[in-house]
Order: C-alpha cells, then sequence, then structure tokens
C-alpha cells in the first residue's frame, strides 16, 4: 500500500512563496527586456535599480529552490550526499 507524507505547511508555504516568486520574476524579465521599458521613459538609475532587483529576486529563488532540495534531510543525510563534510 502507497503511504502518503503528511502535508507539511511550511514547506507547502515556500513552494507557494517560490511560485509567486517566479511569476514576479517573469514579469519584471518581460518589462526590462520588452518595449514597454522603453514607452516608461525610466532614468538609467532607475533601470539599473530594476536590474538590480530582478538579480537579487533570482539569487532569492535559487535559495528557496535549494531549501526545498534538502527540506526535511539531517546534516548527516546531507554529509553522506555531498562526500564533502567531515563532521560525521
Amino acid at each position: 500500500m502507497d503511504e502518503k507524507k503528511p502535508v507539511d505547511p511550511a514547506k507547502e508555504r515556500v513552494e507557494k512563496e517560490l511560485e509567486e516568486l517566479n511569476e514576479k520574476i517573469v514579469k519584471l524579465s518581460s518589462f526590462l527586456y520588452g518595449k514597454k521599458l522603453v514607452e516608461a521613459g525610466l532614468s538609467f538609475r532607475m533601470r539599473d535599480m530594476l536590474n538590480e532587483q530582478l538579480r537579487t529576486m533570482q539569487r532569492y529563488a535559487e535559495i528557496l529552490q535549494n531549501r526545498l532540495a534538502i527540506w526535511g534531510k539531517t546534516d548527516e543525510e546531507l554529509c553522506k550526499a555531498e562526500k564533502v563534510c567531515g563532521c560525521y
């Protein structure tokens, strides 16, 4: 019989946060690399800030993905999987 793991509300929140963040990344990318940016008439400083915001959002999404990849694993399991940790 196939047993289902109990739902972890905290993990679900992180998954939802990542999903929403990815949607925002797509929207901002579309704006920055589309016609609307030119039409908006933004200053170069504002464009730089938006590009910095995009890079930060992408890094944050990467962190959330990494967290989800190791969710529920112990330090010992992670060290064995990575074969680089000398702590166990």
